[in-house]
Formats: structure tokens, C-alpha cells, sequence
């Protein structure tokens, strides 16, 4: 027959009995893998059904606990190295900020003892500027008339009728010249006059004669006052309330150099050397609190180093147009 297949002897098989051998061939492979999968639901079952021992139970935990800890380990690892450098850091900076707050206590100690060292010098300059000018006299009064070709005639003029007994070797003038600043044009106050005197006793005597005797000069009324340094005239007008209340309750007090003020009370003397004593000052005077920081209508700004300002010499009482008496020696 045309079309048929042989068998394994030769004989061709008719297509329809071909037909029947697959199906009854493939139902065979069917029945075969229904067979493996029952049998391998029947295991499964049968696993189930099987209780876990303690061991099993065991085993899983540890499983389990390794899993845990691997993952805890590798979430963990960015962050713990995050704190160790945090730590590191933490650390540096503690050590940083103690090496530092140190030398900042060694630095606090050195500029204390430098301003201190600055303080001593500072006053020891301003004494070898005072003593520098202890022959020095500062004459406010003499008006703009009289030039400076005439300042050395007038002067030794006043200083025989002040001093008649002195000779004129005695009244030998060093220099003398105006106030080293522009005369203000229409000014009442003329520049004073410095003048230095060659010997320290006549000028002493000077000074003193005017006490006695006020002086005038084309109607303007002359005063002698010591010539100081800038620093101390700016110290003694800081201290201005407190004078002018020694002044109001009648209590002398002398100028000192190095810079203090001195007075003496109760057969004591009170000796001020620094501004900042000025409370404990007034306190051991009997003194209400004086505030040196107020403005005060007779005191003038304390950083203007003008030499207009002085206070009186200590050795001469004030000229009557002084509203405030000045204590004497």
C-alpha cells in the first residue's frame, strides 16, 4: 500500500492502525507523567505531615539569625565607619580647643603683664616730660598786640616789678614764645605764652609773687601757671568733679608728680594715683559717689589735649574771676 510504514519486520502498517499505535503511545507518556506528579505531591505530603524535630527548629533559628546578622552588618558598615570618622573628628576638635583655650590663657597673662609694662612707662614718660618743664611757665593773658620781637622786654620788665630784689643775671630767660598754634581770627582768649627760666628758683619766686600781687597787662588780667604735659592736664580734668568737690567742702589737695592727688584729712594723707581709685578715693574722704564719666559744665572734653585747660599751680590761689577757689600748699 502506497503510503504505509513499515514496522521493525518489514510489514507496512495501514494509517489508520498508525493512527490508534500514537494516540495509544502518547496517552502511555500522559499516564507516565501523571504517575511522576501524584507520586511527587504524595512526597510532599508526606514531608508535610512529618513533624520538626528540636534539631530542625535549631537549624532554622541559626539561619535565620545569620541572615539577620549579615544584613545588619552590611546596612551597618556605612554608618558605623560614619561615627568612627564623626569620633576622629570629635576628638581633634576637643584637642584643638584645648591646646587653644591654653595659649589663651598664656596670652591673657602676657598682655596683662605687657599693659601693665606700657601703664609704668607710660607714667615714667609722662614725669620726664613734666620734669622736662619744671622751668617751665605758661603766662595766659598777654594779648596779640604785644609781637613776638617784643615778648622778651615785656616780660623781663614785669618780672623786675614782680621780683625787684632779683638782678637781671638772675632773671636770664631761656626761650619764650607763643602757644605753637594760628592765633583764630576774632578771638577773645590770646595764645599763652610759654616761657622757660634758666633757673628753677627764680621761677619758683615767680610764681609765688603772683599770688600776691595779680598782674595786668593793656587791661587784661595775666596769670602764671605751671606748663605740663598733655597726658596730665587730660588726667586732671578726667578728675574735675572730684577737685571741684574737695573745693565745695573746703578740703586742700596738692598735685604730685609722678601723676597723684593728695589730701589731707583727720592728720592723714589720702593719696590717689590712678583714675580708676577716684570711688574708693571719695569713699575714705567721706564723699558721696562721684561720677567722673557726666559732663560736667566746667570741664571740657577729656581726649581735647588743648594746653588752655590746666588747673592752677597748686602754690597760688585762683584769680577772682575763678568761680572755684584752688587749694594752696
Amino acid at each position: 500500500m502506497g503510503g504505509g510504514r513499515k514496522t521493525k519486520h518489514g510489514a507496512e502498517v495501514a494509517p489508520i492502525f498508525r493512527a490508534r499505535r500514537e494516540e495509544s503511545s502518547s496517552s502511555g507518556e500522559d499516564g507516565r507523567e501523571e504517575d511522576s506528579d501524584s507520586a511527587a505531591s504524595d512526597t510532599s505530603r508526606t514531608a508535610a505531615a512529618t513533624p520538626l524535630t528540636k534539631a530542625d527548629l535549631r537549624h532554622l533559628l541559626q539561619e535565620i539569625k545569620t541572615n539577620m546578622a549579615a544584613e545588619f552588618s552590611r546596612h551597618l558598615a556605612p554608618i558605623t565607619e560614619s561615627l568612627n570618622d564623626l569620633t576622629r573628628r570629635t576628638t581633634a576638635i576637643e584637642d584643638q580647643l584645648d591646646r587653644t583655650s591654653m595659649r589663651a590663657q598664656t596670652n591673657e597673662t602676657a598682655i596683662s603683664a605687657l599693659q601693665d609694662q606700657v601703664r609704668l612707662l607710660e607714667e615714667a614718660q609722662e614725669d620726664l616730660n613734666n620734669r622736662s618743664r619744671r622751668n617751665n611757665i605758661r603766662i595766659r593773658g598777654v594779648p596779640e598786640t604785644v609781637g613776638i620781637d617784643m615778648l622778651a622786654p615785656t616780660l623781663r620788665e614785669l618780672f623786675c616789678s614782680l621780683l625787684p630784689e632779683a638782678s637781671p643775671a638772675e632773671l636770664l630767660l631761656d626761650r619764650a614764645h607763643r602757644a605753637l598754634k594760628a592765633p583764630l581770627p576774632n578771638a577773645t582768649q590770646p595764645r599763652d605764652i610759654i616761657i622757660r627760666m634758666h633757673y628753677f628758683h627764680i621761677k619758683e619766686a615767680l610764681m609765688r609773687a603772683v599770688r600776691d600781687n595779680p598782674l595786668q597787662i593793656e587791661g587784661h588780667q595775666v596769670g602764671f601757671y605751671q606748663d605740663l604735659a598733655p597726658s596730665t592736664l587730660r588726667k586732671r580734668r578726667e578728675l574735675r568733679p572730684l577737685t571741684l568737690e574737695l573745693a565745695r567742702r573746703h578740703i586742700r589737695y596738692t598735685w604730685g608728680h609722678p601723676f597723684k592727688l593728695q589730701v589731707r584729712q583727720n592728720n592723714r594723707v589720702h593719696t590717689l594715683y590712678h583714675i580708676s581709685e577716684a570711688t574708693a578715693f571719695a569713699e575714705r574722704l567721706g564723699l558721696p559717689a562721684i561720677d567722673l564719666t557726666a559732663e560736667h559744665p566746667d570741664r571740657r572734653p577729656a581726649g581735647r589735649l588743648s594746653p588752655r585747660g590746666p588747673t592752677l599751680h597748686p602754690t597760688r590761689a585762683p584769680p577772682p574771676s575763678s568761680p572755684h577757689p584752688q587749694p594752696a600748699t
